[in-house]
């Protein structure tokens, strides 16, 4: 959480010092210690302060003008109201700045507004202003609720606070709202606005109250303006704060492991290529320097015998037509081998997409280990619970077996979804209502209260295998992989509660899985949580030599690119366990969210990679 203390005005004006937390590095009040109070900012009526924030929406109330006296006339005629809204009489200082410009001018400047002196500069345009107050909600991305501040026109004009996705920052005083249910437990009455950054009405995207979730991702450097986005973000936040609060207290390390990578840990068609350099293994379609060169080549020959032969210039001007292209891209592709990454490796290089195996290294040294890194996969499977940029959590425990890495799981699962539960209640409420209802907060809590169900991959077969009640899209035998319905299926219908799935077919997980007696299956698991799918998955480690050089091979992996790795065997080997936590696919399950590209704005999917 952000840092506070008191703050104390640095105003001429205000010499009293002010009892509101504020945020340490600035003036500024942060919404979260005025609205997001349990008693909704009611114990800070009479208090001052400076805050700031985003236009969420306003509303203008427009004073009644008084109009001339007409002859013969007893008294003056009102005007009716401007707008849907209550309105309130003029002031004796409102009425002479509505009819004389001069000491409107005057007073907008002894005010101090941002906008006074281009409302004054204005002439003309100054007479067309609202004569008023607005009435502005605000919002810093603190917290859920937000403030309503009420802005006079004496300040600043009035549109300039009132266009959705401006940015405030005022001073003034916070004060009770009356009213026996208000919508608003407190108000701020701005009695000096700082800065304004203004927004042009018709061209910001987002200034729809509810804009749907495609709009939204079409505008990510935008998205968290908006509530949903920024509740996600605080409960995502949360989430990064509680992993390492769990892994520290508990006696982990946390180290850092390498993005770019010349090792593969599985297909490597799903992973993505840095360079341009490529093993004999890859069977990839190349467009060489030296192949365009020799095409050039060819292609000069061919314009010279054209040019023999006096054939038709059309075909002549085809020929020279296709010999610039192929001069065009022999410059490219030159330009593009003196700034390849291809330099700086002389080798295939790869974005990683597990880190496992540098993770297993440190292990093997400091005992218990975590990282939080991104990861990638270039194949998208399925795109609403598939990213090709994710973040995960990676944990390797040595002196371990497979045991150990699920109750860790099971510890760490639950310790983030009971913090989260506690610190982010009003976003997990507020996204709730917008996606499940209080079935989220039910499954978590279920979660969180009771114990998690443990069987086998065998007997999750064989109970799918006995389902009469439903078809399945998805074939399924014993040493098939189990489908997302089959796993919704076990999660959600059969046992409603988070599932941990083991000893998997050895074909089904990573040549590092260790290997059972039977030599048929493998010591890993998968966690299966309701209305996801699988959001973590781990396994006891190969330690022995020949076991785990006979599981690469039967991979296809290249051997000679993981004797690094067969070194942690080699030179004082360990029996260790790890795991990996998906962010994202845990987020789904805390928020009830429904497609992953929503808990992260700027997310990575197939044919989707915006800014």
């Amino acid at each position: 959480m952000a840092s506070s203390s008191t703050c104390s005005s640095s105003s001429s004006s205000h010499e009293d010092a002010w009892n509101i937390e504020c945020f340490k590095y600035s003036r500024r009040a942060t919404l979260r210690s005025v609205v997001g109070r349990p008693d909704g900012g009611a114990g800070l009526a009479g208090e001052r302060a400076v805050v700031g924030g985003w236009v969420r929406s306003s509303t203008v109330v427009r004073a009644r003008r008084a109009s001339a006296v007409s002859p013969g006339s007893s008294s003056p005629s009102r005007t009716k109201p401007e707008g849907n809204v209550q309105t309130t009489g003029l002031t004796c200082t409102e009425v002479l700045m509505s009819r004389v410009p001069l000491i409107r001018c005057i007073a907008r400047l002894m005010a101090g507004g941002i906008g006074a002196a281009a409302g004054a500069a204005s002439g003309g345009s100054a007479r067309r202003q609202a004569i008023g107050k607005a009435l502005v909600r605000i919002n810093d991305g603190s917290c859920v609720a937000d403030l309503q501040i009420v802005v006079d026109s004496s300040l600043c004009p009035l549109d300039q606070v009132t266009a959705t996705g401006a940015c405030v920052l005022v001073e003034g005083k916070i004060e009770q709202v009356e009213g026996t249910a208000p919508q608003y437990v407190v108000q701020m009455r701005v009695e000096k606005i700082l800065h304004i950054g203004p927004v042009d009405s018709e061209k910001y995207p987002l200034s729809n109250a509810l804009p749907s979730s495609d709009l939204i991702r079409s505008y990510p450097h935008l998205a968290a303006r908006t509530e949903a986005v920024a509740s996600i973000a605080r409960v995502r936040s949360e989430l990064i704060h509680a992993v390492h609060a769990f892994f520290q207290s508990n006696g982990f390390f946390h180290v850092n492991t390498p993005i770019i990578t010349t090792t593969s840990a599985g297909n490597r068609s799903k992973m993505f290529r840095l360079t341009g350099l490529f093993s004999k293994s890859d069977n990839d379609i190349r467009i060489t320097p030296e192949a365009v060169r020799a095409a050039i080549k060819e292609k000069t020959k061919q314009i010279e015998a054209l040019k023999r032969s006096e054939s038709n210039k059309e075909a002549l001007e085809a020929a020279e037509q296709d010999l610039q292209r192929a001069k065009a891209l022999s410059r490219q592709l030159e330009q593009s081998t003196e700034s390849s990454p291809d330099d700086l490796f002389h080798c295939p290089a790869y974005l990683t997409p597990c880190h496992t195996l540098h993770l297993e290294t440190f292990a093997c040294a400091l005992s218990s280990v975590y990282t939080f890194s991104p990861a990638f996969q270039a194949e998208i499977l399925d795109s609403d619970r598939s990213l090709a940029e994710r973040w995960t959590l990676d944990v390797e425990l040595a002196f371990s077996e497979l045991e150990d890495a699920i109750s860790c799981t099971e510890d760490c699962v639950k310790s983030l979804c009971s913090t989260v539960s506690k610190d982010c209640s009003d976003e997990l409420k507020f996204l709730s209502s917008s996606q499940a209802g209080d079935a989220t907060n039910s499954l978590i809590g279920s979660a969180v209260s009771s114990p998690w169900e443990k069987i086998k991959y065998t007997e999750a077969v064989n109970t799918l295998l006995q389902v009469t009640d439903k078809t399945f899209e998805s074939k399924l035998e014993w040493g098939m992989p189990l489908s997302h319905e089959h796993l919704s299926y076990l999660a959600d219908d059969v046992y409603k509660k988070p599932l941990i799935i083991y000893e998997y077919p050895k074909q089904l997980k990573p040549f590092y899985a260790r290997l059972k007696e039977d030599f048929k299956t493998v010591s890993a698991f998968d966690l299966v949580v309701p209305k996801v799918g699988i959001v973590a998955c781990g396994a006891q480690k190969e330690e022995r030599m020949d076991n785990l050089t006979s599981r690469i091979e039967e991979s296809g992996l290249q051997i000679e690119q993981l004797e690094w790795y067969l070194d942690t065997r080699r030179h004082g080997t360990v029996k260790h366990s790890g795991f990996s936590i998906d962010l994202e696919r845990l987020i789904l399950f805390v928020t009830g969210l429904k497609d992953v590209q929503d808990t992260n704005p700027f997310c990575r999917t197939k044919d989707h990679a915006k800014c």
